[in-house]
């Protein structure tokens, strides 16, 4: 229980200092604490707490949402969190975790490499729609759904504190209709424990506190390394989990 504590508010930290990162690094921990079932829907809660407190807890400025991307991607992911549960019950998730690890290393690699790109870029339509696809189908078979939304965003320049409380309100609006999916299909997790979960949400509400005081720290230099480090340990979890 310590360690799952420890976890959960290291991840809180990162997630709300440089836009995600809470499931990649509790999750191990939690999963270890809980049967899966359960570990899944704790997660799911903490997440959707965070990115509230982010979303509607805070002084100063509106939450710089991207709003027209938020709702081009969330209907986009529809059909890939319905089809996730199909694909999981064909392929196994090992498989599709080597798959997704891969591919993120390989989105890592090329965005490191490209020449930086000058001002910032509208994304098509295609794009936008492939990406919400995409992360609709991670949501409902692996949970790692990150990686290819910060990549979208940090390739188009966003602003750090646009790209973080876009991704907040994205991963809300993707972890709602994972649940609700879930739900419906009876593959939602088991009941909570209160106990635990009480004692995980105050771990991820002290580091959530903590993490927006070192986002200020973040120029935008930071904070791009930050989501491209994080992927790349997204991707290599990923590979690491589908070969152990």
């Amino acid at each position: 229980m310590l360690l799952a504590s420890l976890a959960v508010l290291a991840g809180a930290t990162v997630q709300a200092a440089a836009g995600f990162g809470l499931a990649l690094i509790a999750g191990p921990a939690i999963v270890a604490l809980l049967e899966p079932t359960e570990a899944v829907t704790t997660l799911m809660v903490l997440a959707t707490t965070t990115t509230l407190l982010l979303l509607l807890v805070r002084r100063g400025p509106r939450p710089a949402v991207r709003w027209a991307d938020v709702r081009v991607v969330t209907l986009a992911a529809v059909p890939g969190v319905l089809a996730g549960v199909l694909v999981l019950a064909v392929v196994s998730k090992s498989a599709l975790q080597l798959a997704v690890g891969v591919g993120v290393l390989a989105a890592v690699a090329l965005q490191v490499l490209r020449r930086p790109a000058t001002g910032r870029r509208e994304p098509s339509r295609w794009s936008t729609l492939g990406v919400g696809l995409v992360a609709g189908l991670l949501t409902t078979t692996t949970s790692t759904n990150g990686p290819p939304l910060v990549l979208w965003l940090e390739r188009r320049r966003v602003a750090p504190a646009e790209m973080r409380d876009t991704l907040a309100a994205l991963f809300l609006a993707l972890n709602l209709l994972g649940a609700a999916v879930l739900t419906a299909t009876g593959r939602a997790g088991q009941a909570l424990r209160p106990e635990v979960v009480l004692v995980l949400l105050a771990a991820a509400v002290v580091g959530h506190v903590v993490g927006r005081r070192l986002f200020h720290l973040l120029d935008a230099r930071r904070f791009r390394a930050a989501g491209l480090g994080l992927s790349a340990l997204a991707g290599v979890a990923s590979i690491v989990a589908a070969v152990g």
